[in-house]
């Protein structure tokens, strides 16, 4: 049966105050900062998902910097997949066909590279989302949860539109409970 993951929604824009509080400023601009944020907004989404303690984008943000998680372009997946590890949520980086997708997940969330708003123009990846379910049929819709700004309004797709801008790259999780016994 076809389930939809309750994920919290959290921004990858990192709020002055929320930067100022936890010493972002020492890493340099937050916008630019922000821009780059989406893997470890993702990650701190999972890690409210599971219930665990969910350190803020900023203090994510200086974990990724200590254990060298970022790139220029963002945050690898291996890293992210050790983070949450590290912070409590059992993960691995790992490619998964498109049409995997809504078996795995049955059991838990995933983290996935698309192209930012999902186009289909046949852009991969850049952009990091969790996929948290999805209703079944001949084009299962998935649900999502993307901290940019465009996704603060979107939270679904045909799983075909998101075929055309994912990269095959995803981060997983360990089973989700949901709160069942």
């Amino acid at each position: 049966m076809p389930r939809v993951h309750e994920v919290p929604m959290c921004r990858q824009l990192i709020t002055s105050p929320e930067w100022d509080f936890h010493g972002g400023w020492a890493l340099g601009d937050r916008i630019e900062w922000s821009n780059r944020a989406c893997g470890l907004a993702s990650l701190r989404m999972v890690l409210l998902a599971y219930g665990r303690e969910a350190p803020t984008v900023t203090e994510l943000l200086k974990l990724a910097v200590k254990h060298e998680v970022l790139t220029p372009r963002g945050a690898l997946h291996a890293g992210i997949a050790s983070l949450a590890t590290d912070l409590g949520v059992p993960s691995t980086a790992e490619p998964i066909p498109v049409e995997e997708l809504p078996a795995r997940l049955d059991s838990a969330p995933l983290i996935v590279s698309v192209t930012e708003q999902l186009p289909d123009d046949g852009r991969k990846g850049g952009h990091l989302i969790i996929l948290r379910g999805y209703d079944g049929g001949p084009d299962p819709t998935i649900h999502f949860r993307d901290p940019s700004a465009w996704g603060q309004e979107h939270d679904h797709v045909p799983l075909s539109r998101l075929a055309h801008s994912y990269t095959g790259r995803a981060i997983t999780f360990a089973p989700l409970n949901d709160g069942e016994s």
